[in-house]
C-alpha cells in the first residue's frame, strides 16, 4: 500500500483545491482498506475516504488524520449475465463505456460524471434523468462502528435524491453490484456518446470544478435555471467564479481557496433566496477544517447538514 505524509490533496480533487493531509494512503486491495480502517478506529485516529475527488471541497487549511484514496480499487467483473460488479475506485465513465461494450444498458447517464463507484453510491449520483439507485442491486459496505462488512440491498441503502442512508463518516462502500438489462451495443454507445457530447457542450470542461454545485430545491425547480435567472454568472470571489457556461458550476480560475469558494456559494444562495424565496443546499461534501459560519452554507431550511 502506498502512503505519504503531509501530502497535498489539491491534485486529487477535480476543483484542484485542498491543503495537506497528515497521511495519505492508497490501498491496492479491498482487504487492505478494511484492515487500515480497522487499525485507525482502534487507535482512535481521524480518517476519511475519497474517490475521484469530485463533488468535494477540501479545506485549504488541510486535513488532520489519514485520508484513504480508493482509486487503485478498480476491478470490474461480470459474474453472471446482466450483472456488473465494480470495486469502489472504478471510475464511472470507464464503467459506463465498459457496460456499453458488453451490451448492458443503464449506465449511459454516468459517462459524464467524473467520480467513482463508492462516491456514486453514497451520493446517489445521477444525470440525464437517471441515477445509480435505478440499477444498483447490492453493495458491500464496511461499517466502521462494528467492523463488519455486509452486503446491503438497494432497499436497505434507502436512496434519496443525491443521498442515501449510508453515513460517509461511518460507512465505506467497498464494491457494488449492478443489474442491467441487455440492449444492442451500438444503441447503448449512441446514447452514451450523446450524453458525453452534451456534457462537453453545457459544462465548463476547460476549468477545474467539483461538478454541479447545488441540489435542485424541488423536482420542478432546477438549481441551474434558478441561479441563471437570479443573475449569478457575473459573481466572483477571489479566484473562484461562477461559470458563464452553466450557472450551477463554480470554477477555479487558478489558486482559489476553500474560503473563497464557500464565500461565493453563500452569495449564490443569497441571490436565489432574494429572487425566488428558495433555499439552495450544495451537493458537495466537505472535508477538513471549516468554521461553523462556512459550514452553515451546507445547511438549508429542510436539512440539518449536507
Amino acid at each position: 500500500m502506498e502512503e505519504a505524509k503531509q501530502a497535498p490533496l489539491a491534485r486529487y480533487t477535480t476543483i484542484k483545491i485542498g491543503g495537506e493531509a497528515e497521511r495519505l494512503c492508497h490501498p491496492e486491495k479491498v482487504d487492505e482498506l478494511v484492515d487500515l480502517v480497522d487499525e485507525l478506529i482502534k487507535k482512535e485516529e481521524d480518517w476519511y475516504v475519497i474517490g475521484g475527488g469530485s463533488n468535494l471541497l477540501i479545506s485549504s487549511a488541510g486535513v488532520k488524520g489519514t485520508v484513504i484514496r480508493t482509486t487503485k480499487l478498480i476491478a470490474i467483473t461480470t459474474p453472471e449475465p446482466g450483472i456488473l460488479e465494480a470495486e469502489a475506485g472504478a471510475r464511472l465513465p470507464h464503467l459506463a463505456r465498459h457496460a456499453a461494450q458488453l451490451g448492458l444498458s443503464g449506465l449511459e447517464f454516468a459517462v459524464g460524471i467524473p467520480g467513482t463507484v463508492g462516491g456514486a453510491v453514497i451520493m446517489n449520483a445521477g444525470a440525464h434523468g437517471s441515477q445509480i439507485s435505478a440499477i444498483l442491486e447490492t453493495a458491500r459496505v464496511l461499517d466502521s462502528k462494528t467492523g463488519q462488512v455486509t452486503v446491503m440491498t438497494n432497499d436497505e441503502i434507502a436512496f434519496q435524491y443525491r443521498r442515501c442512508a449510508l453515513d460517509p463518516a461511518r460507512h465505506v462502500v467497498l464494491s457494488a453490484r449492478f443489474k442491467m438489462p441487455a440492449d444492442i451495443p451500438e444503441e447503448i454507445e449512441k446514447r452514451t456518446k450523446h450524453n458525453e457530447d452534451y456534457r462537453y457542450k453545457t459544462q465548463p470542461m476547460g476549468w477545474p470544478n467539483a461538478g454541479s454545485t447545488f441540489k435542485n430545491p424541488l423536482p420542478d425547480k432546477a438549481a441551474g435555471f434558478l441561479l441563471d435567472k437570479a443573475g449569478v454568472k457575473n459573481l466572483k470571489e477571489g479566484q473562484a467564479a461562477v461559470s458563464d457556461i452553466h450557472a450551477n458550476f463554480v470554477i477555479n480560475l487558478g489558486g482559489a481557496t476553500s474560503h473563497e469558494v464557500t464565500s461565493l456559494l453563500r452569495r449564490m444562495q443569497e441571490c436565489v433566496r432574494e429572487a425566488f424565496q428558495l433555499d439552495l443546499v450544495p451537493e458537495w461534501k466537505t472535508m477538513g477544517s471549516f468554521t461553523d459560519e462556512e459550514l452553515s452554507v451546507w445547511r438549508g431550511k429542510n436539512e440539518s447538514s449536507a
